[in-house]
């Protein structure tokens, strides 16, 4: 219940500006460096594009003479990437030092890693004595594992229970503060890889992101839940359901028009999916469905991302796992594993999405929704990209272009949060633009919400709007599921009478 108003309160901070985040977003570049593969040419071309993008200074820009593959051993990771980067940091003056506790870090002016495709991506298992995980932390498994992402293993490796291998737990967790104000764990790094299958695509998820955060994120979010119930065979997953029907909640409650699928196969291949800003679901080995699909596009900017154990493995093929595939369809951010990470120990979709939504950068959001470091986590995108830095300028009457998603998202606020409370308001401006989102988005409120009737009725006035033949499919789909759903006639009172009627 605290963390619910705390989240409540910081949104409304946000949009009235009561919290610096213009401020932070004018430090965070000098609070950045950039680390690439001096041995990989597109490594070094893509660290210059995203530093001058940013407005990076030259002198943050740190090149490390590294292996070309994905997968690295433990020993060339201590040799050719923590070694030479903790020695960096120390000798920029990026850290200060306590030699009397360790070498511990006592303050940094450095707190985001923009790790450029062609570094390592993974550290593999390690059997060298040498390398026992020191840290179980709660799950039994983890005394066993030595295996981390490169990015993972660099956000811990200033922290003072620092070790070789083994998971930690991350101190930055589930905080609201952003980094650039937080005085505790200075030796905690957020780091965040522009990663993809080509150089190409690196540089378009840049640009996109530059121009999400002038023009906003706006389009459909699609959640993509299975449906486990307490009691299920899939009961002990039941965490990754929470996680998804509360992402739901936020996200109708900031006014995103939202659809979501509860059942437990993924969304089906002929689902069609139109102006997708946001996607989050499970569980799949490989993309599937609708995003397999050659001529599928998210809209610039997108966030979106896929719960599987090994998402991550590998940011190199286009149709394999799931981080990589993504960004090929558009994608400008997600979030992986390369390796098992256990349930609990992935991100939190629901703190995630909340945090990106009061302003927050990727970086910060992604690392609070991770309880641990040094383990398989992994983050895609611009470290410093704040998807909904144009919400914060919401009410201020001078920067309101005509935007029937900014429309929507008004009429929510101004209904209490709830678009279920804003029926009338809703019809209006579908009529008056014309456009199915309206009463789209209402139809699949009043359908989660147990209204079946209402919502049929909704998706009915939808459909006579529906100019785009994959909107008008769409519909057709969610008019046969509302119909299904319908309670069946009370025909007990008809019988009785008929009943008492004399037999001829």
């Amino acid at each position: 219940m605290g963390c619910a108003w705390i989240s409540r309160f910081l949104n409304f901070a946000l949009v009235f500006g009561w919290l610096p985040i213009a401020q932070a977003q004018e430090r965070a570049p000098e609070a950045t460096v950039v680390v690439y593969n001096i041995n990989d040419p597109d490594s070094v071309e893509l660290a210059a594009y995203y530093a001058a993008r940013r407005g990076i200074a030259q002198g943050h820009i740190f090149g490390l003479d590294c292996p070309l593959t994905e997968e690295i051993s433990r020993d060339d990771f201590n040799r050719t990437i923590a070694d030479p980067f903790r020695k960096k940091m120390i000798s920029a003056g990026w850290w200060r030092m306590n030699a009397a506790k360790g070498d511990e870090v006592t303050s940094t002016s450095i707190r985001f890693l923009a790790i450029i495709r062609g570094v390592p991506l993974k550290i593999a298992p390690d059997s060298y004595s040498g390398y026992e995980p020191s840290h179980t932390l709660l799950h039994p498994m983890m005394a066993k594992r030595n295996d981390a992402s490169v990015d993972s293993e660099l956000a811990s490796i200033g922290l003072p229970d620092f070790t070789p291998s083994g998971a930690i737990t991350n101190p930055y967790c589930g905080r609201f503060t952003q980094i650039l104000d937080e005085p505790g764990f200075p030796g905690l790094l957020l780091p965040a890889r522009l990663d993809a299958p080509t150089p190409a695509m690196v540089r378009r998820m840049i640009d996109d992101s530059l121009q999400a955060e002038k023009e906003g994120l706006w389009g459909w979010a699609y959640v993509d839940a299975r449906g486990i119930k307490s009691g299920s065979s899939n009961s002990s997953y039941i965490e990754g359901d929470i996680w998804l029907r509360r992402l739901v909640y936020d996200l109708r409650r900031q006014g995103m028009p939202t659809i979501f699928d509860d059942n437990p196969e993924t969304f089906s291949g002929d689902f069609p999916i139109t102006d997708a800003a946001i996607y989050y679901g499970w569980y799949v080995g490989d993309i599937d469905g609708p995003f397999v699909k050659e001529d599928f596009q998210f809209k610039p900017g997108a966030i979106a991302v896929h719960l599987h154990s090994y998402s991550a493995s590998s940011l190199r093929s286009a149709t394999r796992y799931w981080c990589a595939p993504l960004i090929v369809h558009g994608a400008a951010a997600t979030l992986g594993n390369v390796y098992e990470p256990f349930l609990t120990f992935t991100a939190n979709f629901s703190i995630f999405q909340d945090r990106l939504m009061t302003g927050l950068t990727l970086a910060e959001s992604a690392w609070m929704s991770q309880r641990v470091v040094s383990w398989a986590g992994v983050v895609i995108g611009d470290p410093l990209y704040r998807p909904y830095s144009a919400w914060n300028s919401f009410y201020d009457p001078r920067n309101q272009p005509v935007n029937n998603w900014r429309t929507f998202r008004s009429i929510t606020r101004n209904a209490k949060f709830n678009i279920l409370n804003a029926i009338f308001a809703t019809n209006k401006a579908a009529n008056e633009t014309r456009d199915p989102m309206f009463q789209e988005a209402l139809g699949a409120a009043q359908f989660d919400a147990g209204e079946p009737v209402m919502a049929l009725d909704s998706f009915r006035a939808a459909a006579k709007l529906a100019e785009n033949p994959a909107i008008a499919a769409r519909l057709s789909i969610e008019i046969e599921k509302a119909t299904a759903r319908l309670p069946e006639p009370d025909t007990s009172q008809m019988e009785e009478a008929l009943s008492e009627v004399p037999a001829q």
